[in-house]
């Protein structure tokens, strides 16, 4: 019997939602889809907080999800640049809310973090996800004329595939045309989210559109999507005016891609406090995914709301798993080490109290977080309990090593950590490198004894398997470690039928118990826009949950 991978899904939901409550969705996460706008503001740690003021985000609950156009246009300021506009890209910047508006894909997680259909109108599987049956619709039109089948759809994943800028286009075992609207996909193998990620990485354009252009869409595209991209200046701005064409009627799609909004400006400032002036000026309406630092500022002014959410990845510490180092093989130190880190002085030193702690490697935005676990011990702060672990361990005054990138808050975490350290008696240095070194020895475990990271993947057996599969790299997981043990609870988790509470569990207990990584800090993510814009409700979804500025509504 043939099943449907959304049916999948959602029963891959329910069991999430014993876990996560819609597939990891935070406690205070912010504007969503289909009705559950607005947020609460936290101070500091886990407690929440009573607003601050009149900047508080409002509730807007009983907003109902609207199809009615309007000719509105916001200006919005976002601090990830890109330099070309092509389809055939890395995964660097792929989780831009401008994205949302540049192409249309396959399909797209709405607010809930749930999949749901876009330019794919179904897909299913008959043999526990390894060969997928996608139908498109057959009226997807670009803003050219070109009419789209699954012939583009085809040539998109094998030129991807080819290409290789995205390693989930390497699971693409084969892809093939079935009809004018259908195709065959077979995958190397049916871990839980591959699907998912191809279908939220397949941009939908034409293949002869595409060949057409002088430079492969780099400053202008022609793609199905509701908007057409008006201007586009590399690292500095793009914008967008909704077609009176669109192929699709807008009651047909998720709420998070409705084009409701006439023109959609996006300002690309890097420098935190430019966006944070650019906000004040009026520039622009809605600053996305702003600094702590500088969106903390606009808590309690009365002109705008600050949305706060949690972080999708969170800050973690990766202990090397090498025979060079101390750590390696030494569980006592390692659990020394985190009961000896402070995660309530980490969210008030690093993230000025806008963060939460961690209780688990992974973020609670990942689908398959249990939220049972918020009620469990991990690692709380014990100095003396750290030292009698540490007097119990091998270690014999070794000077460990953190290695860190030398961006700003990776540095100030790094060096939060060795004091941390140094309070217990551990004898530890810091190297924080420049991105390009950092990349390039970050998996090695003979270049450091812990490593800060913030990973974040769509689910748990995404973000355990390209960091604690012993088969990952050459040199063994991604600190050097072959731990076959943590392997096998792990690809009990992969498959669509494994991945479930009781599998989950394993892994995650497995990971707590032997401290081969732990979870710091999670920094809650801001988004603060002005009260003149009018927004009345704020909606989330694409891929990274971010508020969507063209599916929100304005008074």
């Amino acid at each position: 019997m043939r099943k449907k991978v959304l049916a999948l899904l959602l029963c891959a939901a329910m069991t999430a939602s014993v876990l996560t409550g819609c597939g990891g969705k935070a406690d205070n996460a912010g504007s969503t889809a289909g009705g559950e706008s607005g947020t609460t503001q936290e101070a500091s740690g886990t407690e929440q907080a009573e607003p601050a003021g009149e900047s508080a985000v409002q509730e807007t609950a009983q907003v109902e999800p609207s199809t009615t156009l309007s000719d509105k246009e916001v200006n919005i300021g976002y601090g990830t640049v890109i330099d070309s506009l092509t389809p055939f890209r890395a995964n660097v910047a792929n989780d831009s809310p401008y994205f949302v508006q540049l192409y249309e894909t396959l399909g797209v997680l709405d607010g809930n973090r749930e999949m749901q259909p876009y330019a794919a109108k179904s897909w299913e599987t008959s043999d526990d996800g390894f060969t997928y049956t996608i139908e498109i619709w057959d009226t997807i039109s670009d803003s050219a004329g070109n009419k789209i089948t699954a012939a583009d759809i085809v040539w998109f994943i094998e030129e991807s595939k080819a290409r290789a800028l995205k390693p989930i286009f390497a699971k693409v075992d084969s892809v093939t045309q079935t009809g004018d609207y259908t195709l065959e996909l077979k995958l190397t193998d049916n871990k839980f989210g591959t699907i998912d990620t191809i279908l939220m990485d397949v941009f939908v354009v034409s293949k002869a559109a595409f060949e057409a252009s002088s430079d492969e869409f780099g400053s202008s595209v022609v793609s199905t999507s509701p908007y057409v991209c008006t201007e586009f200046t590399a690292s500095a701005s793009i914008s967008f005016e909704r077609r009176d064409d669109y192929w699709q009627d807008i009651e047909n799609l998720p709420e998070c891609v409705r084009p409701l909004q006439k023109k959609v400006n996006y300002k690309l400032i890097t420098e935190a406090s430019q966006l944070g002036i650019a906000l004040e000026t009026g520039e622009i309406d809605m600053a996305i995914n702003i600094a702590t630092e500088t969106g903390s500022q606009f808590v309690d002014n009365d002109n705008f709301v600050v949305d706060l959410s949690d972080g999708r990845s969170g800050w973690q510490v990766f202990f090397s798993g090498a025979d060079t180092s101390p750590a390696a093989n030494d569980v006592k130190l390692r659990q020394a080490i985190c009961y000896g880190i402070d995660a309530q002085g980490l969210i008030a030193g690093l993230c000025s109290g806008y963060a939460t702690q961690m209780w688990d490697v992974c973020s609670p935005f990942t689908v398959g977080f249990n939220e049972n676990w918020k009620n469990e011990s991990y690692y709380d702060y014990d100095l003396e309990k750290a030292k009698a672990l540490l007097a119990e361990s091998d270690y014999n005054g070794e000077t460990l090593t953190i290695l860190s990138s030398s961006s700003a808050t990776a540095s100030r975490l790094a060096q939060l950590l060795q004091n941390y350290l140094v309070a217990m008696d551990i004898k530890c240095e810091v190297n924080s490198v420049d991105m390009a070194l950092y990349t390039s020895i970050r998996l090695d475990g003979t270049q450091y004894d812990m490593v800060i990271n913030t990973v974040g993947e769509y689910s748990l057996a995404d973000n355990w398997s390209i960091r604690f599969d012993p088969a990952a790299y050459a040199t063994g997981d991604a600190t050097s470690r072959h731990d076959y043990d943590l392997a096998e609870l792990i690809y009990k988790t992969w498959t669509l039928d494994g991945f479930t509470e009781e599998n989950i569990n394993e892994v995650h207990e497995y990971l707590k118990e032997s401290a081969i990584a732990y979870g710091l800090v999670n920094p809650q993510l801001f988004t603060v826009w002005s009260k003149a814009s009018g927004l009345s409700k704020a909606v989330t979804g694409a891929r990274r949950n971010y508020i969507v500025p063209s599916a929100c509504q304005f008074e």
